[in-house]
């Protein structure tokens, strides 16, 4: 199995009268997202599953993604990924499919603390930028400290200022 954790690109500023769970994808961000991913399909030929946190800034980013990969399939949304998610609770997200390449769109701090726990028992520090994507594979089932961290890419060197 192999996963990816993708980051949801860059997002309106936290302004009073929305909710977080609200907060849009700038147009710039939207742009980041689209180039990126048009790269990872270069790399990876399709993805089985995609699943998104709840938030509307990463289902906008999973749709982009969906879109670029030509993803005919339904976007999963589990709330167990919006912000303050559980590597637990991801590996039980994970674990429910039975293989195959698999999406996850979400947010920081928890990506870098999903791939450190996910690719080492003692921990290991992961600077995950808005549109990043990290690959880890796994032989078998998901489980801590079992993957190996196979690529971590920042949107940024594919939009050059």
């Amino acid at each position: 199995m192999n996963i990816y954790l993708i980051r949801h690109g860059d997002a309106e500023g936290i302004s009073k009268g929305i909710k977080d769970s609200e907060r849009k994808l700038t147009p710039d961000g939207e742009i980041k997202i689209r180039n990126a991913s048009l790269f990872w399909k270069n790399i990876i030929p399709a993805f089985d599953y995609i699943i998104s946190s709840p938030y509307l800034r990463a289902l906008q980013t999973a749709r982009i993604i969906a879109s670029t990969f030509d993803h005919k399939k339904e976007i999963f949304i589990d709330k167990r990924l919006g912000c303050g998610s559980d590597t637990e609770g991801l590996i039980e997200i994970l674990n429910s499919f039975q293989s195959g390449e698999i999406a996850i769109i979400g947010h920081q701090p928890d990506l870098s603390n999903h791939v450190s726990r996910l690719i080492s028992n003692s921990g290991a520090f992961v600077e995950f930028k808005k549109g990043a994507i990290a690959k880890i594979s796994f032989n078998n089932k998901v489980r801590e400290g079992k993957g190996v961290l196979e690529l971590l890419i920042p949107a940024g060197i594919f939009n050059p200022k």
